[in-house]
Parts: structure tokens; C-alpha cells; sequence
């Protein structure tokens, strides 16, 4: 363990949830900012200081929209860094988000410690998780050197993939499938909608310090999707390193890891692995479960909005692989 990590386990331990039922709704303590709906967690003061966060050359920045498949791209990512070692991996972070403060509950808040200030007190290279728009980014992101991976997932799996994990976290008329079918749409769901968020990161895929990667590629070709990263962030792998780290970032490869993080950390080690030390971070890390919730009438609505939301961006998903 890092003594950068060391110094953070209170501000972990301090977010855990005694049950699901201890987790308040994402609804409450909701608000704007800047024309963007966020949830607690996202407070408007973690949001004010991203505006000045230091950003070093060196930097690594990984942007999601939620239910993406961001420990995906973090676990490649941390081995791509750590030249295919788990050991020498950060696993201390792997629930931090730079601009939310996590915890069950908004009287929780002052509890725990911001991403931003968490991440903030790393020693270089730093490796970062963020949600956050586009136009709320801290502004050195695109005036550093720093290098900014946003990974993309089909936006019909990426709804499927949140009704499933924030069950436990909305209200009982979001609980059932149609009502949170409908919210996906709303102007009002937590970071904005989807298209929005995917749209504004796509405008940037041909910056030097920019990679947008699809999770539906990363499924098709791992080891692929593994050199591309790796070139990005200057990283000469061998093939055995390549294939060591498509191996341990398959999902049976990620769930043995979680369940030897839960073993070595008895502590905190579901605090890790699961939201709250409740909801697991992985689920089925498929591609097209969502045909398995979807009515007829529910695919043709989301196939026709999604067509004029992404008509003339030159940006297309797979559904189904």
C-alpha cells in the first residue's frame, strides 16, 4: 500500500452504509448547477473547484458517463501503468470520483473527504475518475499535456446498467422499470442526459491528449483496445504483458481480483468493491442485455430519439454483438 493511500483510508471507511435501506435517494439534496442536475454528492462547492483544480502534465484523466464502464476502463488503465503488476496497482482509489464526495446520505457529507481533495494530495502520475460534463471540466484539461480517456457505452445498456444499480437508491416510483425508462430523457437525470454528455467529449476525439474509446470495441478486441491505450499514455507493452492484462481485465479476471481486494482489505475491502460497501460495482459487463428489459414499443421510442439526437455527429454504437 502506497503511503499516498495510507494517509486516505478514513475518508473511505467514513461513506459505508449499514444496509441498502440506509442508502438515501439520489433524489434528495438534488440541486442545479449551471443548468445541470447533480445529486448530493456532486456539491456545488466540489463543482466550484474544479474550475481551479491543478492539473500536472502528467495527469491521466478517465471520463465516463455513469454505468459506462468505468472500472473497466480504470482497471486496464491501472495495469497498463503499473506494466501488467496488480500489486503495484492503487486499489485505495478505485471509489474516488474527482468531483463527488461520497456518502449514503446527505447529513453524511462532512463525513468524507472530496474527490478532488483526495486526488489532490497524490503524488505523480495521478490516475482519475470523473462524471463530470463537458463544459464543467476543469479548463487545463485541454490546455495541459495531461492525458483524458473517455469511454463510451451504447446508451441502451448504459440504461439498463443504471435501473440495476441505483435501485437502492431512488424513489419507489423509479423502482419500477417504465418510470425509470422515462427519466433517462428527463433534461433533470443526475450529469445531464446521456447524449448530451457523450456528444460534448466527442467534439474532442481529435485532440493529441485525447482518446475516445467505445466499451462495444473494448469487448470485441480487449487486447486491441489494450495497445491503443497503452500507445496513448506512452506505455511500450510486450505481448505477454498485453495478453497478462486482457486476461486479469476479462470479467471473471475482475471479479477473482475484487473478491482478493475483499480478502486483503477485511476492513474496507467491500467499501472498494461496492458502492457503500452495498451495490457491487460489476454486474454482467455485457453488451445487449438490454433487450431482456426493453418492450417493442420502448425499443422503436429510444431508436427514433436516438437517431435525431445523434443525427450528423458521425458518432455510431453496436446494440448487440
Amino acid at each position: 500500500m502506497s503511503e499516498d493511500s495510507a494517509k486516505l483510508q478514513p475518508a473511505i471507511s467514513l461513506t459505508q452504509a449499514k444496509s441498502k435501506e440506509d442508502i438515501v435517494p439520489l433524489e434528495t439534496g438534488k440541486h442545479k448547477y449551471k443548468g445541470y442536475t447533480f445529486t448530493a454528492m456532486q456539491t456545488p462547492e466540489n463543482l466550484d473547484a474544479l474550475q481551479t483544480f491543478g492539473v500536472r502534465d502528467d495527469d491521466v484523466y478517465l471520463v465516463t458517463y455513469p454505468k459506462s464502464g468505468t472500472h473497466w476502463i480504470l482497471e486496464i488503465v491501472q495495469l497498463i501503468m503499473a506494466g501488467g503488476d496488480a500489486q503495484k496497482t492503487n486499489r485505495d482509489l478505485m471509489a474516488t470520483i474527482l468531483e463527488i464526495t461520497f456518502a449514503p446520505s446527505p447529513e453524511k457529507l462532512k463525513q468524507s473527504i472530496p474527490g478532488y481533495k483526495i486526488y489532490e494530495k497524490l503524488s505523480s502520475p495521478r490516475i482519475m475518475v470523473s462524471h463530470i460534463p463537458e463544459p464543467l471540466c476543469p479548463p487545463q484539461w485541454f490546455t495541459k499535456n495531461a492525458k483524458i480517456i473517455y469511454f463510451a457505452r451504447n446508451p441502451k445498456d448504459v440504461l439498463v446498467s443504471a435501473y440495476n444499480f441505483f435501485q437502492c437508491m431512488v424513489g419507489s416510483n423509479l423502482r419500477l422499470w417504465d418510470g425509470f425508462f422515462e427519466k433517462f430523457f428527463d433534461e433533470n437525470f443526475p450529469n445531464g442526459p446521456w447524449f448530451d454528455h457523450v456528444l460534448r467529449y466527442w467534439q474532442h476525439r481529435d485532440g493529441d491528449n485525447f482518446l475516445f474509446l467505445k466499451y462495444e470495441d473494448c469487448h470485441k478486441d480487449l487486447k486491441g483496445t489494450i495497445s491503443k491505450v497503452a500507445e496513448f499514455l506512452g506505455k511500450n507493452l510486450s505481448d505477454d504483458v498485453i495478453e497478462s492484462i486482457a486476461q486479469q481485465c476479462t470479467m471473471k479476471g475482475m471479479k477473482k481480483a475484487y473478491e482478493k481486494i475483499e480478502e486483503d482489505y477485511p476492513e474496507k475491502g467491500k467499501m472498494l468493491t461496492h458502492l457503500f460497501g452495498q451495490v457491487s460495482y460489476l454486474r454482467k459487463g455485457v453488451v445487449g442485455n438490454w433487450k431482456e428489459y426493453f418492450s417493442p414499443e420502448q425499443n422503436e421510442f429510444f431508436d427514433k430519439y436516438y437517431a435525431e439526437k445523434m443525427a450528423g455527429s458521425g458518432l455510431t454504437f453496436e446494440f448487440e454483438l
